[in-house]
């Protein structure tokens, strides 16, 4: 049984950071394929791969030089930079936690704690955090209950708790099934006890002895050693506190303050939010966004925002432009980088960033500008058949949690088809399935993912790669379409089969889903794959199995008479589009045929694979072609007024010599030859070969057909009218001779084949 996690990102990774030397960075890069899989892999600062493309999902690593991997078959592992399995692969857990000495898989009603060289510390039920203190806080999945346990999985004191907080320097915050609030320490013994009607807004201990309380209304900071307030209730916001500063509302402004109630910066800002590494993002009266530390000091300002100032990581962070750039800048203020048309963005080094930029998912280092990986967009199929991906967005709103809900899909587009129809109707019919979605309901549902293509046979199979919805009972669609390539034929699963085919399809796939549950079976040379798709709930992804029923084992009900099935059995032969391995001469020109001919016979070539047939032929051209064509004898001596050294004097002498060239008084051998002449040399040809010039009265009759008759010379006109009763010439569809023109080679290989037999 084969299980794919469809969903996009990766194993969700908690913020805890490890201890641990630094080295080199890497980072995780996504990479989806013409099957449809995406798969990761890790790159460094210069754009090397320094762990292959062979995981599923991949988290970053932490400073402790571990990370987070995900398996073709749904199990997680964490590995060390080198890739070097420290936790093996086991059931993949909801989440995956680092702390600075330990790994934590998450389950819906349990934790199993690690060390960081992976040897098992235990398994606990509703683990919360990780060991403070040695001391671990857990609720009970059966009660809600709160207890603190010893990594033996004993109670670390008697007691539980209706609500409670980890401990931090020996002390921990508990609420007692009678409601008391107390605080304690890792024996269980009462430090403090709260005073009825304090209730505090954080199960946490600030500083050494600082609270948070709410009177349901406001906010205030408390001391447990004195008993007393710090603060009075006049806050309308305490949030907790990063190294030891709180950002605090007051009415509608925003300010910051210490463990002991004391205000670093007065509340005067209209939005604060705290960045990391000691910086907040502050918006002023003014419009402005700007980094600012606890003081209030600015580090970076910027009155053109859009967007942006959500974190501060790896000592950098970002605002977007309404000009549609991203601006980086440092934690001490300075400008990094930029980058124009790009949204998205994720820091996952000092240098680099994930970002989409003009459409594309990208990886960029900073530093120097390069692009150290995108997302491929153009896949080659074989046979010079290419799939284009597209990008379709369509935006639906914003979901409870403010994430953005719409569809963001991928699909191909095909190139390269010989035929121009049959692309336009495979295209049409992909771009239809993509944009209509699994289902009518599914249309008000989140969509988000790409597609895989392959040519089986001369069969083109397109399918999706998406989920549907989010959250519990999303669903994964990965329905097909498969289209005969030199056709445009759409063939349904019905068409491979005989009747009642499901009946013998039943007893070849497992008994342990409902037949009904199988679904979207997708062809390929080898047989005819059925996936069952489980939806995502809260402790698990949506995800596939699929199973590959082979032509073996389906022979009992396959037609093999069917187009579909001989095209699948049939290898594409992509049909030629151009004339002898000429390029430039496409199999629909007019003159294919006589070109083809002349090229087999050696009578006239290209070159650099071009055949070049609405070039001119010149007079040297033509007597070459002519003499080599009816192996005419060499002239006892060269013309008279050609060059000794040219490379066309012996065939232009022999022409010459053999009366080819009589009635032309003013050869120009190097000069691009008229229609008029080279029908003088093909008469002269003609008259040598037994026949006859026709009589004048004829020749009259003949030429009144064409309204420009009159522009042939008087010496040329018998020619010309030869050469039209031997089928060499007919004119053209507006009434026209054109005797002075210069002739093309096309039309001289026409000349050619018709004079040669």
């Amino acid at each position: 049984m084969l299980k794919k996690t469809i969903c996009a990102l990766a194993v969700a990774l908690a913020a805890f950071i490890c201890a641990g030397a630094a080295s080199s960075p890497i980072f995780p890069v996504e990479r989806t394929g013409i099957d449809g899989e995406t798969r990761f892999g890790y790159l460094d600062e210069t754009g090397m791969t320094v762990l292959p493309y062979a995981y599923t999902q991949a988290g970053e690593f932490a400073d402790c030089g571990l990370a987070a991997v995900e398996n073709e078959k749904w199990q997680t592992a964490v590995i060390d930079r080198g890739g070097h399995l420290v936790i093996p692969y086991t059931d993949s857990p909801v989440s995956v936690d680092f702390s600075d000495d330990m790994v934590a898989y998450r389950y819906a009603d349990h934790s199993v704690y690690y060390t960081l060289e992976g040897e098992t510390v235990g398994s606990y039920a509703g683990a919360v955090g990780f060991f403070e203190d040695g001391i671990l806080l857990c609720q009970s999945p059966a009660s809600g209950l709160y207890s603190y346990v010893k990594e033996d999985g004993t109670p670390a004191f008697e007691g539980t708790f209706l609500s409670a907080g980890s401990f931090l320097n020996g002390r921990a915050l508990v609420q007692t099934t009678d409601g008391t609030y107390l605080a304690i320490d890792t024996a269980g013994q009462t430090l403090y006890t709260l005073e009825g009607g304090i209730t505090p807004s954080y199960m946490t201990i600030f500083g050494e002895d600082t609270i948070v309380l709410s009177n349901g209304t406001n906010q205030a900071l408390y001391s447990l050693s004195q008993s007393a307030f710090l603060t009075d209730f006049v806050y309308k916001t305490i949030s907790e506190f990063h190294e030891g500063v709180a950002m605090v509302q007051q009415v509608n402004r925003w300010g910051m303050m210490d463990t002991e109630g004391r205000l670093l910066t007065a509340p005067t800002y209209y939005y604060l939010s705290y960045m990391g590494e000691g910086l907040y993002a502050a918006r002023s009266e003014d419009g402005s966004a700007s980094a600012v530390d606890a003081n209030g000091n600015i580090a970076y300002r910027t009155t053109s925002y859009a967007g942006g100032f959500n974190e501060l990581r790896y000592g950098l962070s970002w605002h977007g432009t309404a000009s549609g750039s991203l601006i980086f800048f440092k934690r001490n203020g300075g400008y990094f980088a930029s980058l124009e048309n790009a949204e998205n963005p994720t820091l996952l080094s000092e240098n680099v960033v994930r970002v989409t930029q003009d459409g594309k998912l990208r990886y960029i280092n900073l530093s120097n500008g390069n692009i150290l990986f995108e997302q491929p967009t153009t896949f080659d199929l074989g046979n010079g058949i290419t799939a284009n991906t597209v990008h379709y967005e369509k935006f639906m709103g914003f979901l409870e949690d403010g994430s953005s809900h719409g569809w963001d899909v991928d699909f191909p587009e095909i190139s390269g088809l010989p035929d121009a129809d049959v692309q336009k109707s495979i295209n049409a019919a992909i771009r239809a399935f993509f944009l209509e979605g699994p289902s009518v309901s599914a249309e008000y549902e989140a969509l988000e993912g790409g597609y895989g293509a392959s040519i089986e046979g001369s069969v083109l199979v397109v399918w999706a790669n998406c989920v549907s919805g989010k959250g519990a009972g999303a669903a994964v669609w990965n329905n097909s379409l498969a289209f005969d390539l030199n056709t445009g034929e759409q063939y349904q699963i019905s068409d491979l089969f005989l009747s009642s085919y499901m009946n013998t399809v039943k007893t070849l796939l497992p008994s342990e889903h409902e037949i009904y549950l199988y679904s979207y079976p997708r062809v390929s040379t080898e047989g005819v794959t059925w996936y069952y798709n489980e939806y995502e709930s809260e402790t698990r992804r949506a995800y596939t199995e699929s199973y590959l029923l082979t032509f073996e084992q389906l022979a009992d009900i396959i037609d093999t008479e069917s187009a579909f099935y001989h095209a699948l059995r049939t290898q594409y032969t992509r049909p030629a589009t151009t004339v002898a391995g000429f390029s430039d001469v496409s199999v629909n020109h007019w003159a294919a045929s006589f070109i083809q001919t002349v090229a087999a016979s050696g009578l006239m070539q290209g070159s650099d694979g071009t055949f070049r047939p609405d070039e001119e032929i010149t007079a040297a051209e033509v007597c070459a072609t002519i003499v080599r064509s009816q192996q005419l004898p060499d002239a006892s001596e060269p013309m008279e007024g050609l060059p000794a050294d040219a490379w066309y004097t012996p065939e232009v002498s022999a022409a010459a010599a053999a009366g080819l060239l009589d009635g032309l008084d003013d050869f120009q051998p190097e000069a691009a030859i008229s229609r008029a002449d080279t029908m003088q040399i093909f008469a002269n040809l003609l008259v040598k070969q037994g026949s006859q010039l026709p009589d004048e009265q004829t020749v009259e009759q003949t030429l009144s057909a064409f309204s420009d008759a009159d522009t042939i010379p008087d010496d040329r006109r018998a020619a010309v009218v030869l050469c039209m009763q031997q089928g060499l010439i007919s004119g053209y569809a507006d009434g026209t001779l054109q005797p002075d023109y210069t002739i093309t080679r096309c039309e001289f290989a026409k000349l050619l084949t018709v004079i040669t037999g």
